[in-house]
């Protein structure tokens, strides 16, 4: 393959992680339950997908970023809880002004499951796909995501 092949395909993969960063960061902060955390491991998630942009091997380059930015949150709050329990940090205003009681149930959700369930509902991911971006099994995915979603309906008084 000669150079002019690859250079197009850097600039389109980096065209394409660009517009995927802010939606990643929103994505984290429904995860994280923070927004600043989420701006950070989304900046941190966009440095690696920078430097590590050889390792891409086609595809979907936005679940390839959420791939990593997902991950790094995970790891971040499995290490945050091995730590101290830390305080929770005060509600986003933009949260509260549209959907408080959404986003406070959402935080009552394991981030694991907050993930799956962000990575479906908003990003309509397949359950496949999100098991390969999470690392876990599908099955585990369509485990997290009905738990999830009736852990959601209990919380906002939705008994079916």
């Amino acid at each position: 393959m000669d150079i002019t092949q690859t250079v197009p395909l850097v600039a389109d993969l980096d065209a394409e992680l660009m517009a995927a960063y802010q939606p990643l960061a929103r994505r984290l902060a429904l995860i994280l339950h923070d927004t600043d955390d989420a701006q950070d491991m989304a900046q941190a998630a966009f440095a690696r997908a920078l430097e590590r942009r050889h390792r891409f091997r086609g595809g979907d380059a936005r679940a390839w970023l959420y791939t990593i930015g997902i991950r790094l949150a995970l790891n971040e709050v499995r290490r945050r809880r091995r730590l101290v329990a830390l305080d929770r940090a005060p509600e986003p205003e933009w949260a509260m002004a549209s959907q408080p009681d959404l986003w406070v149930a959402l935080g009552e959700l394991d981030p694991q499951h907050r993930a799956a369930l962000v990575l479906s509902t908003l990003d309509g991911y397949t359950h496949a796909e999100i098991a390969a971006m999470l690392g876990v099994r599908e099955g585990t995915v369509s485990s997290w995501l009905s738990r999830s979603k009736e852990r959601l309906r209990t919380i906002l008084g939705d008994e079916r």
